[in-house]
């Protein structure tokens, strides 16, 4: 291994070299002119597309500048190199210098950038140690980090892409294990019959989540087929080499020294009724045997199968292997995706794993790992990502669910997806934004007020909470932290909004739904006519609440004086309040507002499922919903009166 001190001496010469290489470029274009036009039939000279280089100006300002770039590129990044700090001694570190050590030594061979004119067109066809050793700069972002690594982040944000590049086609020591789609053991080609592990261990260690994401039927099934084909076969070919070996010095075989006796045993500790077994028969291999009966591996169900692939993977990683799993998560359900990977990781303790996911499941089972997430990607190789603290304001599940999406963020009230809350803004608003129900509107109100005291997290969320009669001032406050109010009281009231109706009635009442609307809006008035009391008095409940959040004994000189301004706040005149309440409601019945009526009236039971289902149509809170969600034109209408923002 070189030492520090080496390592800085060789970068530095390296980049001199560079400099110096680009100086000589600049001061000897003219020479060098002559010699591309002597010289231009000897090379074949092709740009980055692959596009034959012409023999003209052009063509000579195109080598030119391909090898400018090709210098800044490589003087950038031993530039970076140059600042790491490593003084960590950690896994990701040990990974780095490993890497580190090899970049050194090719650098070693690359340094002799002489002037030699043929260097003009040699000079693309060099090292390139930015894009072949890229991923000492990636890891680098880990070096202070000792657990597991979750990588986060929505479709379409480089997790993917990131992973490749970590991997590139430098490393030995880091292990790619793609996502399986499709898990089948065929002999069909007979040239999987002669895999071994050390052919595994290569397929391993090659970039193979790319091809495991091609897009046509036959490539994509052929290349999962024959990675879990092949990491089978590899298995039983290291198990008999190592029972020769046992028979060749007389002693007994300890399963734990074989990949096979190790899977054998993680299987039976997740699913303790089946047995694995090698078959008789060549052509079977793998058996498996469940309640006395024998069969073979294909006729496990997805899920077991992938056990297997995921275990025989990681026990053929390379020892002190940086490991990274691509959808660990694919086929498992969440209770047996932690139990399979806490059992592995305890296995490889070795070894360093960086998981991509999108789950929430597999993202809270890992509670041991720190979660990473992509806060932008700029194709292909630019990443801005950061680690979420372990004492972040927000839940790991709700925060896993908000940085794994690419829009921007709505809280809404409702204990989960199936409220009612959440199924129409979603329905209004998931082509921009991504819903999240999180409870009642305190939690609304928080977590917009966490984000937004986070702008380092760089994500945008409003929250959208129920009018709950709401005063103007407090309706300003709440946008102040980005919380919008609904016109209404609550959202089955805005199920009853003009808009909606007409397009619910009309839909099933197309001859009569303006009759049945009257009827149903006179109807209303009444009971709220009726129920004013009840309606008053718990909206002056809630406004007394508010009054009460705001209040706060500001002196404490002596017990005294906290009693004294503790009895001015419950001087608070609520006979008064409720007073106007009643008033108020009274002038809105008298004067038939049914706009201000959606936003007092708080009886949502009672209209909505009572009046509602007798007056209007039967379930019509199912069937305005179910409009909501089916009807663009509606959907557009609605988004353009109250969530235009």
């Amino acid at each position: 291994m070189s030492t520090n001190e080496e390592k800085t001496i060789v970068l530095k010469a390296y980049v001199k070299k560079l400099n110096e290489y680009r100086n000589w470029i600049t001061n000897h274009k003219s020479e060098l002119w002559i010699h591309f036009l002597r010289e231009y039939d000897n090379w074949l000279c092709y740009d980055e597309d692959g596009q034959l280089i012409p023999r003209n100006d052009a063509g000579f300002e195109k080598i030119i500048s391909t090898d400018l770039k090709y210098i800044e590129k490589q003087e950038i990044f031993s530039n970076k190199v140059l600042d790491l700090n490593l003084g960590k001694e950690n896994k990701f570190n040990k990974q780095i210098i490993s890497l580190l050590d090899s970049c050194i030594s090719e650098m070693k061979n690359e340094r002799n950038l002489s002037v030699d004119n043929n260097l003009m067109f040699e000079l693309r066809n060099r090292f390139d140690f930015q894009r072949e050793y890229r991923s000492i700069l990636l890891l680098s972002r880990f070096a202070e980090i000792e657990s597991n690594i979750v990588l986060i982040g929505g479709n379409g944000s480089g997790k993917t892409s990131f992973a490749n590049a970590l991997k590139g086609n430098d490393t030995e020591n880091i292990c790619v294990i793609p996502a399986q789609k499709s898990l089948y053991f065929s002999m069909n080609d007979m040239s999987m019959l002669s895999t071994r592990v050390n052919d595994m261990v290569t397929l391993l260690l090659e970039n193979n989540i790319n091809k495991s994401k091609v897009r046509d039927d036959y490539g994509y099934y052929q290349f999962h087929n024959s990675q879990f084909t092949k990491l089978i076969v590899a298995m039983k070919e290291q198990y008999v080499a190592y029972l020769m070996e046992c028979d060749k010095e007389q002693k007994i075989a300890d399963q734990k020294k074989s990949i096979y006796g190790r899977l054998k045993k993680i299987y039976h500790d997740i699913f303790p009724d089946i047995e694995l077994e090698f078959a008789s028969e060549a052509a079977e291999y793998l058996d498996c045997k469940k309640n006395g009966k024998s069969y073979h591996v294909n006729a496990l169900s997805e899920g077991e199968k992938a056990v297997i692939y995921y275990t025989v993977s990681v026990l053929m990683a390379k020892k002190d292997s940086f490991v990274v799993v691509d959808e660990p998560e694919t086929y498992l359900n969440p209770s047996l995706t932690n139990l399979l990977w806490d059992l592995l990781l305890k296995e490889r303790k070795d070894c360093q794993f960086i998981f991509i996911t999108h789950s929430v499941d597999f993202v809270l089972g890992r509670s041991d790992s720190k979660i990473a997430w992509i806060k932008k990607f700029n194709y292909p190789d630019e990443w801005d990502f950061d680690f979420v603290k372990d004492d972040f304001a927000l839940p790991k599940m709700l925060m896993t669910e908000i940085l794994g999406s690419k829009k921007p963020v709505i809280f809404c009230e409702g204990d989960d997806k199936s409220s009612l809350d959440y199924r129409i803004y979603r329905s209004l608003l998931e082509e921009q934004y991504t819903v999240i129900p999180v409870g009642g509107h305190s939690a609304v109100i928080k977590n917009c007020e966490v984000l937004l005291n986070s702008p380092f997290l760089g994500i945008e969320a409003i929250g959208i909470v129920d009018g709950d009669y709401y005063t103007d001032e407090k309706v300003t406050a709440l946008e102040s932290k980005k919380v919008r109010v609904l016109p209404f009281n609550e959202i089955e009231m805005f199920l009853l909004s003009d808009v909606v109706m007409e397009y619910t009635m009309k839909s099933s009442y197309p001859m009569d739904y303006q009759t049945k609307i009257s009827a149903f809006k006179e109807k209303f008035f009444e009971t709220v006519d009726k129920e004013k009391e009840r309606i008053a008095l718990y909206n002056t409940m809630l406004d007394t609440n508010e009054f009460l959040t705001k209040e706060k004994i500001q002196q404490c000189g002596s017990v005294e004086e906290i009693e004294e301004n503790l009895l001015k706040i419950s001087h608070r005149d609520v006979k008064m309040v409720y007073s106007e309440k009643i008033e108020q409601i009274q002038t809105i019945v008298q004067k038939k507002d049914y706009e201000q009526l959606l936003k007092v009236c708080n009886l949502k039971a009672e209209i909505t499922r009572g009046l509602a289902n007798r007056m209007l149509d039967s379930d019509y809170v199912i069937k305005a919903t179910q409009q909501i969600q089916a009807n663009a034109e509606l959907k557009e209408l609605l988004r353009k009166e109250y969530f235009t923002w």
